[in-house]
């Protein structure tokens, strides 16, 4: 009976240490999933930058062609003046806002893909902890029950003092005053 406890406490411990192991591959899998997933919204990001800049091109080549169309220079006066307050400034601020966008997902996805594997190491200690705190208490069951006890047969020393003789260990001429602790 107390080797069925026993044996119990081994296939608990297993499952306990496996469960902590899948749990650390689920973790990095959602880690990886992460990564993934914040790569792809910087790109969107860094497109919205882009489209921005594109946008930016087009109305200043309506202003260009507006400003030639009404007989103006579109080089000089209003019309520079309203490309660079009204179409440019707001482009190049949604372009500047946008890369920072993107900087702030990578940093924000990488320290929740860290979070992820952190978690993951974490499980993983759990389960070992676990498994190992089964198999003692198994152990202890198992020695409870009626097991083997601890063998003290081997325990019992001289109690005689040689520590500095140097006959004490099996007529060793050695000069070290430790001999007479291994006797």
């Amino acid at each position: 009976m107390a080797e069925i406890a026993l044996v119990l406490a081994g296939a608990s411990a297993l499952m306990q240490y496996q469960a902590g192991k899948e749990a650390k591959l689920a973790y990095e899998s959602k880690a990886k999933f992460t990564e993934l997933e914040g790569r792809v919204e910087g790109v969107k990001a860094k497109e919205q930058g882009n489209e921005a800049l594109k946008n930016a091109r087009k109305a200043l080549a309506s202003v260009t062609a507006t400003a030639r169309a009404g007989g103006l220079e579109p080089n000089i006066g209003t019309p520079v003046d309203f490309g660079t307050f009204n179409i440019l400034k707001p482009a190049f601020q949604d372009f500047a806002t946008a890369k920072d966008n993107a900087l702030f997902i990578k940093m924000q996805t990488k320290a929740q893909a860290e979070d992820f594997r952190r978690a993951g190491r974490e499980a993983k200690a759990q389960g070992v902890a676990n498994a190992l705190g089964t198999l003692s208490a198994g152990i202890m069951q198992y020695q409870s029950i009626g097991g083997p006890g601890a063998d003290t047969s081997k325990t019992t020393r001289s109690t005689t003092n040689t520590m500095y003789s140097n006959d004490a260990y099996s007529g060793s001429s050695s000069p070290t005053r430790f001999k007479g602790y291994y006797t």
